[in-house]
């Protein structure tokens, strides 16, 4: 197969992947799109990719797909944004008054803004985990804030050791279990176990806010506590890294899977800003959650 045909395949994977999605529900919800823009307005926009794509290198082409997924299966949640708050570096959707929600923190790295104004919002503990071990040593001034419930462990779809590659940049504390720093990088073995394993360890019949940022795994960790589990969170916030893990080329018709069986569960998925970089920024909203802070 010479490349052109080879591409010509994956295209026609990542069409085929996208009408899991643009069904006859879809186009009907959407069409009035076809009487709001003008030609000259969907040029602006395909320039603008041209001149300022996502991502640290010049790849219109990947912001292009990247807009595409992102408008298949998620809205914006600037349709909604009564529904939403910031809460440290995340934006989350807001819960009903009162609430003393079941936080879980994975993916900590140097930042836990989001961690502290949870705690510091709700009056809850934040189950929080990260398997580096420069983390680790992050976390240690924090060690005596009962609040901060910090674990160096990983999440995965079981319980493993696993390679974490660690970046090659000085101070820099996030590593992934997939080497983006190239496959000469440094890397430590490390413990990871499924989702449901934390939950059962720490007594919990649920999980009101999952935030997830993962370096690569979040969409295997969530078909796993889809397919698996009984788990399913209030709301899920997290990032699906895309060019650095896989080539978008075929990366991105797997996260067509995962959207339709979240959808099929109950969610409503929305994304923080159209992709400026090269990963995906999501808020998973659970029906059940969504209801409960709507106007009665």
């Amino acid at each position: 197969m010479d490349m052109n045909e080879e591409l010509s395949r994956y295209l026609r994977n990542m069409e085929s992947s996208l009408l899991q999605v643009v069904d006859d529900d879809f186009i009907q919800e959407h069409k009035h799109l076809t009487k709001k823009y003008t030609d000259a307005d969907i040029n602006e926009m395909f320039r603008l990719c041209l001149i300022s794509p996502g991502g640290k290198s010049w790849s219109p082409v990947w912001q292009v797909l990247l807009l595409l997924y992102q408008a298949a299966f998620s809205e914006s949640y600037t349709t909604e944004p009564d529904r939403f708050m910031t809460l440290g570096n995340y934006i989350i959707h807001k819960l009903p008054k009162g609430s003393k929600p079941v936080i879980y923190s994975f993916g900590i790295g140097s930042n836990i803004t989001f961690d502290q104004a949870a705690a510091d919002l709700f009056d809850v503990p934040i189950h929080m985990y990260d398997p580096t071990p420069g983390v680790a040593g992050f976390m240690e001034q924090f060690k005596d804030d009962p609040r901060l419930i910090f674990t160096q462990e990983g999440v995965y779809t079981e319980e493993t050791e696993i390679k974490l590659f660690t970046s090659n940049i000085p101070g820099k504390l996030n590593s992934s279990l997939y080497p983006i720093h190239g496959k000469d990088g440094d890397y430590v073995m490390v413990r990871c176990r499924p989702l449901e394993d934390f939950v059962a360890a720490n007594g919990h019949d649920h999980i009101d806010i999952l935030k997830m940022d993962v370096e690569g795994v979040a969409d295997d960790v969530l078909l796993h506590m889809l397919d698996k589990t009984d788990i399913r969170p209030k709301q899920i916030v997290a990032e699906f890294e895309v060019k650095q893990i896989e080539n978008p080329i075929t990366y991105l018709p797997k996260l067509i899977t995962l959207m339709r069986k979240l959808m099929d569960n109950g969610y409503r998925i929305y994304n923080q800003l159209l992709t400026r970089k090269a990963s995906i920024e999501l808020i998973i909203v659970h029906q059940s959650l969504y209801d409960a802070c709507s106007d009665k």
